[in-house]
Order: structure tokens, then C-alpha cells, then sequence
């Protein structure tokens, strides 16, 4: 796969050489087709304070934006170096980081997104923090200023403890235990378990976890779309890949065969539906399907952001929900099937 390399350094050679010796952390940024967001990041990284010496790699895999023409113009005014790296063939998240870190030069390589902004103290909080440790999680909230994005099928991430699933919107690893697992596992077919696998890979290895709840990036929160939802369920099976290539990793999450809270009601729903379809006319059938109804919309409604409409709306909300569930269900259990490992 063709790459190319482009760095933009300071004018002054001293300076710039006197920058790398000094380098504490790098920071990699896989991008595709959002320049707007990831002009939006880069103004968050240009405003960290507390660290002087770092870098930061994007890797913009194959955009056809204006991502490229973005990284020329930006490189000039941001107070660090900016290296770009531009992928000839989309080959996803997992691939656009290991070139990154790959490509970064310093001790201590951290992860965020394009969809992310982080706050002023972000990067000089997750370096302290690797003081006691050899990866860092930091802190993700919805970013307070897309409130009005919220939904019932609205996407973003909310990490406010060590979780387990180790999302690389924000997180830090030292560079040897990069080197040492060979960086994110690229067979995930889609992008979804491939951080918490790493982590994991990591920990198994003995290295020392630690979350900085100071060390917070706002995650966008997309807008209520239920057809996006439907889109995204594909990504799940990289929770199978995920517990398949880490044996254990159930257990030490409190999970159990089911992927998801409302997974076990979305079953039952499932089950009464079949049984009743049998016996349409049996008073009993129906009020086990109308229980198991009732159990899938209390359970349902703590995963899901009420609609702008009010409790009116949520009669629409909860088939369409439930749609998601089973479609998710369905990818778990086909991966299932593929990796030989039960999820649903």
C-alpha cells in the first residue's frame, strides 16, 4: 500500500532540532473525510497547556475532502510539529494508528479522534498520570455544547472510570508495550474492539493500567438517527473477535453471554412473539408476551436518550429500538458462529 509522508517543521533548524531531543509524547489522530471536525481538534491540541514538547501525526486514511489541503494550510500557525501521513487506500482506524505511532517518535504515543476535542489540560494530565502506569484512560463526556443532538438514537462516548473497554478517543500507552504487541490488532473487519483488545493484550502482559479523570476530552454526540443506527450494528462483531482473542476478558468485564443490557429482554420479546404466533388465541400467551413487552421497554429506556417530543413519542421510539436490538443480536450471533466464541 502506497504512503506518503509529509512533516512540516518550525523555520527556525535549532529550534526544531532542540523540539525532537525534547519530545515527551506524541500525538496520533486517524482522520477520514471530517476536515471540519479535525480542523476543530487540532484548534483543542494547539490550546494544551502544562506540555510544550510534543507532536502530533495524522493519519488521513484516503479522504477525499479536503483533509489534505487542511494539514498544508493549518501546519504554519500551530505552535507544534504536525506530521501528515496520507493512506492511497482506506484501510480503517486500526491500520491509520499503527502507522501513526509507528511514525511518532516519542516515549509516550496518545490517542484521540477527530470527533473529539480535547480541553486545555488534557495532554499534560494523561503524561503525569504514566508516572504509576503503562497505559492511561483519561476521561470522555458528551460534549456539553451538542446538547441539543440528543436523542434516542444519538452516538457518543461517555468514559468516567477504568471501564474495561479502553476506547481510543482517549488513551496513552508507552511505546514499548506498542512495540512489544506489535500495535492494534488490523483483522477486525470493522471498527469496534480492536482498542479494548490491545489494552487487554497489554494487561495480560503485566503492564499497569490507570485512569486520569483530569486527562477529559468532549466526544461528539451525532444526531438522533435511526438509520444510522441500523448502520453501526455491523461494528459489534469486533466485540466477539475481541473475547476470542482474549480468553477471560468476560469474566474480568461482569459480562455474561449477552452483548448488551436489553439483549436478554430482546430475546424473550423474540420467544413470546414465536410462541404466540402458535397459539395466537391463548390468554396466557398473550400475557407473557405483553410482560416480556413491558420488561424490554423499562430496561430500554435507561439505554436510550428520550425523544425531543416528550413521553408521547416514546410509543414510536420503542419497536424502532427494538429493531436495533435484534439487528444487533443477529450480527452477535453470526460472529458467533465465525469465531467460535458465544455472544448475544
Amino acid at each position: 500500500m502506497a504512503q506518503r509522508n509529509v512533516t512540516w517543521m518550525a523555520a527556525d533548524p535549532y529550534a526544531t532540532l532542540t523540539s525532537l531531543m525534547a519530545l515527551t509524547v506524541s500525538v496520533v489522530v486517524p482522520t477520514y473525510n471530517r476536515s471540519a471536525r479535525l480542523a476543530r481538534l487540532l484548534d483543542g491540541l494547539a490550546a494544551q497547556e502544562g506540555v510544550s514538547d510534543f507532536e502530533v501525526v495524522v493519519v488521513d486514511d484516503a479522504s477525499t475532502d479536503d483533509t489534505s489541503q487542511l494539514l498544508a494550510r493549518r501546519a504554519s500557525d500551530l505552535p507544534f510539529e504536525l506530521t501528515a501521513i496520507r493512506q492511497e487506500r482506506n484501510a480503517g482506524p486500526a491500520a491509520a494508528r499503527n502507522r501513526g505511532w509507528r511514525t511518532a517518535r516519542a516515549p509516550i504515543i496518545c490517542f484521540t479522534d477527530d470527533d473529539c476535542v480535547p480541553t486545555p489540560k488534557w495532554l499534560a494530565e494523561i503524561v503525569a498520570a504514566f508516572d504509576a502506569a503503562d497505559i492511561v484512560q483519561g476521561q470522555t463526556l458528551p460534549n456539553p455544547d451538542q446538547s441539543d443532538n440528543w436523542g434516542p438514537f444519538s452516538r457518543t462516548i461517555h468514559i468516567d472510570w477504568e471501564m474495561g473497554y479502553y476506547e481510543t478517543c482517549n488513551m496513552g500507552y508507552r511505546r514499548d508495550v506498542l512495540e512489544q504487541l506489535d500495535g492494534f490488532d488490523e483483522s477486525f473487519r470493522h471498527p469496534f474492539g480492536e482498542d479494548m483488545d490491545l489494552a487487554w493484550r497489554a494487561k495480560r502482559q503485566g503492564a499497569a493500567s490507570a485512569f486520569a479523570p483530569d486527562a477529559l476530552v468532549h466526544h461528539d454526540i451525532f444526531e438522533s438517527s435511526w438509520r444510522a443506527a441500523m448502520k453501526e450494528v455491523r461494528r459489534r462483531e469486533g466485540l466477539v473477535l475481541a473475547y476470542k482473542r482474549n480468553p477471560g476478558l468476560r469474566q474480568q468485564l461482569g459480562k455474561g453471554v449477552f452483548g448488551g443490557p436489553t439483549h436478554l429482554p430482546t430475546l424473550v420479546v423474540a420467544l413470546a412473539a414465536i410462541r404466540l404466533g402458535r397459539r395466537p388465541r391463548s390468554g396466557r400467551r398473550w400475557a407473557l408476551s405483553a410482560a416480556a413487552g413491558a420488561w424490554y421497554a423499562y430496561l430500554m429506556r435507561y439505554e436510550h436518550h428520550g425523544p425531543r417530543q416528550g413521553i408521547w413519542a416514546w410509543p414510536a421510539v420503542i419497536p424502532a429500538a427494538y429493531l436495533v436490538d435484534l439487528a444487533q443480536m443477529a450480527v452477535l450471533v453470526r460472529a458467533s458462529v465465525r469465531y467460535r466464541t458465544l455472544v448475544l
